[in-house]
């Protein structure tokens, strides 16, 4: 993400919250899709453009999200400040389906609910991406 994005994010962080589309999805097999994407067996490899990083001196940083903060446009705000004033580049780590940072354009990857394998996938995200720390969403406040 280029710095004027963290611009961008700043002027786009509001308190309104998007429609949850899997309340209005109807759905004749009677189960919800609840956020996860279903995707056709195929035999193609994602491309590796999604995993490319940004050119540049940034930091990265993980922020582990157990559940929604009550406010993510406040967290978003205090992030991307961080991100801009730090040149830091955080990465959220979220055990949730949805943890409200998606609509602000954060790079979110989905951790696993279960302990041990949480812990793998957490340890694997932070050898590629190269974090600096891992911090609890709710210690966002004392970046500041």
């Amino acid at each position: 993400m280029t710095e004027n994005c963290w611009y961008k994010i700043l002027s786009n962080t509001s308190p309104e919250q998007p429609v949850n589309l899997d309340d209005v999805i109807p759905c004749d097999r009677g189960v919800k899709p609840m956020g996860n994407v279903l995707f056709p067996k195929m035999d193609l490899l994602p491309s590796s453009a999604l995993w490319e990083r940004e050119a540049g001196n940034h930091t990265y940083i993980g922020i582990r999200i157990y559940e929604p903060p009550e406010s993510s446009y406040k967290v978003a705000r205090l992030l991307a400040a961080a991100a801009i004033e730090r040149s830091v580049f955080p990465i959220i780590l979220s055990r949730t389906d949805y943890c409200g940072f998606e609509q602000f354009g954060f790079r979110i990857e989905r951790i696993p609910d279960d302990e041990p394998a949480a812990r793998a996938a957490e340890e694997e995200i932070r050898k590629f991406w190269d974090l600096a720390i891992i911090i609890d969403g709710h210690e966002v406040g004392l970046l500041g």
